[in-house]
This record gives structure tokens, C-alpha cells and sequence, in this order.
């Protein structure tokens, strides 16, 4: 051993816990030192001479009926430092009284010592019994090691559960993959997730864990090495797997080592102090995302050897006397029982170019499978390639066919990026295959992002998206060839990770490869921009002032036509829905709804001179009053009047017909000083919450720290004033998920706002820090727009998305005596991205003083 442990001394659970802490300490100092595979034989060591001598001092060992077996990942011998120490207590019979005291001072005296204990007092018979109920404990039987007692009952039991009648291997096979697929669904079928589990994640040790539970139960194999060595594995699976878990491993020793208890997944702080352990070091986040992307490589690589083994074993020993069925599909290519099988074995390595086929028939076939056979002839290809796959013309013609197959991008280039030909074709994939970004805004990868990117816009195809994404269907399914949409889906983030603005870096590279492949000038242009320029639309839909014309005009200047303009919608929303779940919903929808009608009326219209807004606000007004005669009918039309004369001219360009019909039955026949309403009628896509009430001191202050102590997100903030003091704000917010409002939780807030709006004190709210924020850091930029503007100042900040973040800046427009005209509000992950329209005193744009003076503060203090 390693550690050797002091157990000389009569036994007490004082000194165990000096031992364990004394382990600790040993691991911690020689971690870097010793091979990771020693420190777990070692610990597991440890373990053993405890159990072995405790049961010796509880004077068990002379229970002739009794035997001490380690199961689980105590069985393995895989112990980590947190790991449950897992056992089973087999007895011939059931055990007497004076028996089962002693063993339940066994038990209890290890939880004194401070181990999580799972056990089992079992007599053969229900050992089986229970198995055969539950796979969980049918596993646990089958990795079960000896460690005292009656030698005999042991062999009796891995006898038992060896048999033909416990699990055959057919059942426990289709058990166990049942698991698997569960698992994945929990972990929304990726390893990719923000902070992953090194346990249960696609890929992570439960993989490796199955392909242990399956060749134990079919050859009996204990070990990975011994895996290897009955030929159930190629050696150099064996090499790729025994990397990756001794990586894995690591991680999951090191996080064990920082933890008091027990959890597998790499939270944001852990993963800092886990890289650190580990020896990754660089500039700030450099060292975590180095750590990360050797993660999800392993992870990877684990995923991928696993699914060839699970099909190498249904195609060797599940199924090996069915009929044959052989459809030849050319002269190197045949299905096999719906399987792609080679004719010949070596073909991908003298004509590389023939591994585009094996996708493209994945297309035309679309319920075939890769045979086990094929796909470890292409993992040898791909080893023994000289040259990235594009310099081969014609590798580069069946890649670019592959683009307007069917189902192309689930059933050709998600299996090209998951068995590495990716990789193996572009030169740039390489630097992004398992990079992650350590922020709270990607959740995934940035090659599995693109890949999503890739596979939403396909989706757009699907007549279920009509409804969703009606404008982005429309265009893909009226696209004759979607090559360039794909193209520059591809390559939208290909760049990141390298110094510099990953879009221009990316355009450039883009540029390379399509004249590379032979596109037309146009069309590189085309890609060239559109990969340049992939977050120019989500920046102005979701960060600028959309109803000013000269917004618009600016927009339309940099798009230029209506097909660049149908290219980047479809792009935008799918890069962003393929970001994360949560990202995209009806208010956004909304919103860049909003903005492609407006840009094509400036196309139509013609570039010379701006949008004229006020036809769209008398547009507005006569489509309220239609719905407020065909609806109201018994609101009066001179009570409308009165009412829509008092309201500034910008309130009907900026709500909807719907909206200001809903406000002005709600107001019409109201004679109190206060009025709250949430609803969900009358806004697309978002909760808005009205406020009709006198302008007051710290109005914006009380409703957004009200809003936000009841955990919602504020996406839009509207504030209009009436000559006559009184001010019709909207609101627009979701629950954090981006769901709409449900009835309860709005007339929660309703309550909640009247009381803070009626309250002349104005007090503060205390809010719980996020968690994951407090391990990251963003620096304030304050950054005023459109400075030639007189008659107001836009202004966007930048800074940590912390709660009360909007509570604390408008407390600073308060203290400076800023107007706040309109608020745009944009969190990205853990980077909030604000946009706000402000006045100052004199109803005017902020002078050049009042400016740096609002600059100074808020880099100060938020």
C-alpha cells in the first residue's frame, strides 16, 4: 500500500477518523505524484483492511454462516474518496438474535466513523430471489469480491448468479441498455451540459460501467484489461478507453478530494479548484477550459466505443442465427440486415473519399445502422489518414452533395461529428471538438453548438415548426438548395477559441473553403457576410430601439436585400434556440418579427428616405378601435377620445392594437389613482404587466425590484408619460424558464406592485446571491449610441447579471435625475446586455458631462 494505516491499537471510530483524515492528506500532497490508478487500488486497500479487521474485533469472523462481499463499485475496487462503501453480508441462514447484534454494531460503528454505508444482510436464496426482481442488485451480485468469511457460500453465490436462470444474457443485455437510454434522456441525450456529471453523463463512468457489466456477464472479465484480453475489445479501444478513463478518473478523484460530501458533478467553482488540482493553468479561464475540453473528449470517446460495442455485441451474440439479408447498394457498399456493411475492408483507406458515401447511404436509407464492422474500419481509416479529407476533389464534391440530402443533418453529419469525420475534413474542427466556454449563456460545446445550430435549421423544414418559427419555415421550404445556409451554419462560431473576433475569423475561413469548393463569387460573398455578420440581427432586435426608423434604416444598410436579410433570420434564431432551451420564446419571437417586417418594408419601400412611423401608429389606432366596437361595443367612442388624447403619439406605435384596445377597456371607466394589471392576453409572446398610476419618485426603482424579487425576468421595459403627470408603463416579463405567467403568480405580483407603488417609503428588497454567478467576472462598460441624437440619449451597459443588478441602475437614474424613456433588458448567461433610452431634466439628450458623470457612477458602483 501506498498509505499504510495504523490499525495495531484496539479499534475506535476516533482513530478511524485520524486514519481517513490522515489518507486524505496523503492524496492531497502526492496527487500529482502517484499514478491515478494507485491511489484508487490504495484507497480501496484501505477499505479492505478496516472491513477485514473490524470483523475480526466484532467477532463475526467466527460465524461460520457468515460472509463479508463487497459489491458495487467496492466490488470494482473503484473507491473514490466520497465513495459509499457497499457490501453484503451473506448468511447460510438467517441470522439469530446475538448474530444480528453484532452485525449491527459492525454497521454502526463504520457510520461513526463517518462512511456512507449501503448494505445487505442476505441468505443465498434471497439474494437470487431479489436479483432476478431488480437488475440494480442483479449487477451488484455479479461485481461482488470476497473479503472474509465462508469461502464456500461465495462460490455458491457467483454460481447462482452466473446461471442460465438468473438474467440471461439477452435479458441482462436489453436491461441494462433500457438503463442507459433513461440515463441519457436525463442528461437531454448529450454530455455536453453546463456543469456535468462525471458519473451519469452520456459518456461518462456509467458507459464505462456497462461495457464492465456486459462483458462480466458474458465472459466474466473483471477488468478492462482483462476486457481486452478475452477479445471482446481491439487494442486500440482498449488504449482510447483506458485513456479516457484514467482522465475521468482523476477528475473525479480530485473533485472528491475538494468535497465534504458526496456529488459527481463539476459545478462551476469545482471546476476551477479541480483544474487547478489537476495542473491546468493559464489566463483566466484558460485553465478550466483546457481541463473541459480534455472532459468532453474523453466523454466522447467513451460514447462513441460504447455504441460500437453495444452494436458489436447485438450483431455477434444476440442475434447470430437469424436470416440473412444482403442489399448490395455498389460495388464497396451493402445493407446488411439493414446495416451498412463494407465489401471491402480496406477500401476507405485506399480511396478515403468513400467515407462520404457511408453518410450519404445513412440519407437514403433512413432506419439503417452502421455495422460494428464498418465503423472500426473507419476509426483505422481515420487513424492512417495523411491529408484532411477536403484536399481530396473528390471528397469535396460527395461533401457538398451531402447538404441537400434528406434528414442530411441528423443522419450525415451529427454520425460524421460523433465518429470524427468532421475532424478529418476541416482543417478548423480540431480547435473546437469538445471547447467549451466557461459561461452561464452556452451549455453546450462549441462544435456540439454548431452541430444544434445545424440541426434547428432542418427542424424549420418540419410542418410542426410552422407554428414556432412561421417566418424562418417559410423560408427554408421554399429554398430550392440550402447548401449556404448549412455552410455558414458550420462555420458561424468555427473561430472561437482563438484570439480575435471569432466572426471575422470565421469569415475568412468560410471565404477559404468555399473557394476551396468552387462557389461562385456571389456566393461567397454571400457566406463570407453572413458568417461575419451572425449576431448583427440579435443585437438590434434584442438590444436597440427597433421602432426608430433610423434603427431600422441602419439594419437595412448592412443587410443590404431581402436574401441576406431571409439568410440571417433564420440563422439568428437558430444559433440562438440552439444555445439554450430557455433562450428563445414568444417575446423574442415577437421581437424579431417586428424587426424582419420592418427591414423588408424598408426594402420595399426603397433606401432613399426613412420608414414613416406615424401611418403604423394611426394603423394601430383605427385596428384597437375596431376591436373595441366589435368586443366593447358599450364603451363609448367618445370616451376612447378622451381618453387616447391624453396619451403621447409613441404610445400607438409601440403597443399593439391588442394592447391598447386591453389598457383602454381597463381604463375607460376607471376613476381610481392606481391601476395594476399582468395579463397575458394582449402582449405576443411575454406576461406584460401595465402600471396607469401618477408619476412618482423611484416609480422604475420600486416596479423592477418588486418584479425581481419575485423571480421573474424582465425582457422590456416601456415608459410613457402623459401631459397630465400620469404614466402608462409596460412591463414585459417571463418566468426564468421563459414561460408565461400563470394566473396565481401574477396576481401575486399585482398585490405586490400596489403595495410598493402605494408605499411613499421606498424600501429595498435583500436578494439571495446566484450561486453560479459568484465565480465569474465581468467587467461594467457603459456605452452611449447614436450620440448626434438631441432629443434623448441610448446608453447600454454591460456588467454582471447579478440580482438587483436593474433595481441598483435605476436607483442611479434617480439619484442623477435621468428620465427613463425605454429599457431593453438582455441577459447572457451570466453577462447582462441593457439598453436604455434616458432624458435628463429638461427633457432633452444627456450633455457630455451628464454623461461621464452617469459613466463614472455606474462603473463604480455595479
Amino acid at each position: 500500500m501506498l498509505f499504510s494505516p495504523d490499525f495495531s491499537d484496539s479499534l475506535n471510530s476516533a482513530s478511524v477518523k485520524i486514519q481517513r483524515e490522515n489518507l486524505k492528506r496523503f492524496e492531497l500532497e502526492n496527487f500529482s505524484r502517484y499514478d491515478i490508478f494507485q491511489l484508487i487500488e490504495n484507497r480501496s486497500d484501505f477499505y479492505d483492511a478496516l472491513l477485514k479487521r473490524l470483523w475480526r474485533e466484532m467477532d463475526l469472523s467466527a460465524q461460520s454462516t457468515l460472509t463479508l462481499i463487497a459489491v458495487g463499485g467496492y466490488g470494482r475496487r473503484e473507491m473514490f474518496p466520497l465513495s459509499d462503501l457497499d457490501f453484503l453480508i451473506l448468511t447460510e441462514i438467517p441470522p439469530m438474535p446475538e448474530t444480528e447484534e453484532k452485525i449491527g454494531r459492525f454497521v454502526q460503528f463504520l457510520w461513526d466513523c463517518g462512511f456512507e454505508v449501503g448494505h445487505s444482510v442476505r441468505t443465498l436464496a434471497q439474494c437470487k430471489a431479489e436479483g432476478k426482481r431488480d437488475i440494480t442488485i442483479a449487477t451488484n451480485l455479479l461485481e461482488a469480491r470476497f473479503l472474509s468469511g465462508n469461502q464456500a457460500c461465495f462460490k455458491a453465490l457467483q454460481e447462482s448468479v452466473n446461471g442460465g436462470d438468473f438474467w440471461s444474457k439477452e435479458e441482462f443485455f436489453n436491461a441494462k441498455v433500457q438503463e442507459r437510454i433513461e440515463r441519457y434522456q436525463r442528461y437531454h441525450n448529450t454530455a455536453y451540459n453546463l456543469e456535468p456529471d462525471i458519473k451519469y453523463s452520456p459518456g461518462g463512468l456509467r458507459d464505462l460501467h456497462l461495457l464492465y457489466w456486459i462483458a462480466l456477464r458474458h465472459t466474466g472479465a473483471q477488468t478492462l484489461q482483462a476486457i481486452s484480453e478475452s477479445g471482446f475489445i481491439y487494442p486500440q479501444e482498449y488504449q482510447q478507453l483506458r485513456e479516457s478513463q484514467a482522465f475521468l478518473f482523476k477528475v473525479r478523484f480530485a473533485l472528491h478530494l475538494i468535497l465534504k460530501r458526496y456529488d459527481n458533478r463539476l459545478l462551476f467553482d469545482r471546476q476551477i479548484k479541480v483544474s487547478q488540482l489537476l495542473g491546468f493553468h493559464g489566463e483566466g479561464n484558460q485553465g478550466v477550459e483546457n481541463m473541459m475540453k480534455r472532459f468532453f473528449q474523453a466523454l466522447k470517446r467513451i460514447s462513441l466505443i460504447s455504441n460500437l460495442l453495444i452494436q458489436h455485441y447485438r450483431e455477434h451474440f444476440l442475434s447470430p442465427n437469424y436470416d440473412v439479408f444482403i442489399h448490395q447498394m455498389d460495388d464497396d457498399f451493402e445493407l446488411l440486415n439493414n446495416a451498412l456493411y463494407l465489401r471491402h475492408h480496406d477500401i476507405f483507406i485506399r480511396h478515403p473519399e468513400r467515407i462520404l458515401d457511408l453518410f450519404f447511404y445513412l440519407t437514403q436509407f433512413q432506419t439503417a445502422v452502421i455495422h460494428s464492422e464498418t465503423l472500426r474500419k473507419l476509426q483505422l481509416a481515420l487513424e492512417q489518414l495523411s491529408q484532411k479529407l477536403c484536399e481530396i476533389p473528390a471528397a469535396r464534391e460527395k461533401f457538398l452533395h451531402l447538404f441537400n440530402q434528406p434528414n442530411a443533418i441528423a443522419r450525415a453529419f451529427m454520425p460524421m461529428h460523433q465518429y470524427g469525420v468532421l475532424t478529418a475534413y476541416l482543417p478548423q474542427w480540431q480547435g473546437i471538438e469538445g471547447l467549451m466556454q466557461f459561461d452561464l449563456f452556452h451549455i453546450y460545446t462549441v462544435d456540439e453548438h454548431i452541430l444544434r445550430v445545424m440541426l434547428k435549421l432542418e427542424g424549420f423544414l418540419s410542418p410542426e415548426s410552422e407554428t414556432q418559427h412561421p417566418i424562418c419555415h417559410r423560408i427554408l421550404t421554399r429554398l430550392p438548395d440550402r447548401t449556404l445556409l448549412y455552410v455558414a451554419a458550420l462555420f458561424h462560431d468555427i473561430a472561437k477559441g482563438r484570439n480575435g473576433d471569432h466572426a471575422q475569423l470565421g469569415a475568412l475561413d468560410v471565404a477559404e473553403f468555399a473557394r476551396l469548393h468552387g462557389f461562385e463569387r456571389s456566393e461567397i460573398d454571400t457566406l463570407s457576410w453572413l458568417v461575419g455578420a451572425h449576431l448583427l440581427m440579435s443585437i438590434t432586435a434584442q438590444r436597440r430601439d427597433i421602432h426608430d426608423p433610423e434603427v431600422v434604416m441602419k439594419f437595412a444598410e448592412a443587410v443590404q436585400n431581402q436574401v441576406r436579410l431571409d439568410y440571417l433570420t433564420v440563422l439568428t434564431v437558430a444559433d440562438i434556440s440552439a444555445t439554450n432551451a430557455v433562450l428563445w420564446n414568444g417575446w423574442k419571437r415577437s421581437l424579431f418579427s417586428f424587426l424582419y417586417d420592418f427591414t423588408a418594408q424598408q426594402f420595399n419601400q426603397g433606401m432613399l428616405e426613412l420608414l414613416d412611423y406615424s401611418e403604423k401608429a394611426q394603423e394601430h389606432r383605427r385596428a384597437a378601435l375596431t376591436i373595441l366596437q366589435t368586443e366593447l361595443p358599450a364603451i363609448s367612442k367618445q370616451a376612447v377620445t378622451q381618453l387616447w388624447a391624453r396619451c403621447p403619439e409613441e404610445y400607438f406605435l409601440r403597443n399593439t392594437p391588442k394592447q391598447i384596445a386591453g389598457h383602454t377597456a381597463l381604463l375607460a371607466e376607471f376613476a381610481g389613482d392606481l391601476l395594476v394589471k399582468i395579463t397575458n392576453r394582449f402582449c405576443l409572446g411575454g406576461t406584460e404587466v401595465f402600471i396607469y398610476t401618477q408619476d412618482q419618485p423611484h416609480l422604475f426603482n420600486k416596479v423592477v425590484t418588486t418584479i425581481g424579487a419575485k423571480k421573474f425576468s424582465i425582457h422590456d421595459a416601456q415608459i410613457l408619460t402623459a401631459q397630465d403627470g400620469y404614466v402608462f408603463d409596460s412591463f414585459i416579463i417571463t418566468e426564468l424558464n421563459g414561460d408565461l405567467v400563470k394566473f396565481a403568480r401574477r396576481r401575486e405580483l399585482e398585490c405586490a406592485l400596489t403595495q410598493a407603488l402605494r408605499n411613499e417609503k421606498h424600501s429595498t428588497i435583500s436578494l439571495a446571491p446566484n450561486r453560479q454567478l459568484q465565480h465569474f467576472s465581468v467587467k461594467t462598460e457603459v456605452r452611449f449610441l447614436h450620440e448626434s441624437k438631441t432629443e434623448h440619449t441610448e446608453m447600454e451597459l454591460v456588467a454582471l447579471d447579478k440580482p438587483g443588478l436593474l433595481a441598483e441602475v435605476s436607483q442611479i437614474f434617480s439619484e442623477l435625475n435621468l428620465n427613463l424613456l425605454n429599457a431593453k433588458i438582455t441577459t447572457v448567461g451570466e453577462k447582462a446586455e441593457d439598453f436604455f433610452i434616458l432624458t435628463n431634466q429638461a427633457g432633452k439628450a444627456l450633455s457630455s458631462q451628464e454623461k461621464e458623470n452617469l459613466r463614472s457612477v455606474m462603473e463604480a458602483r455595479i
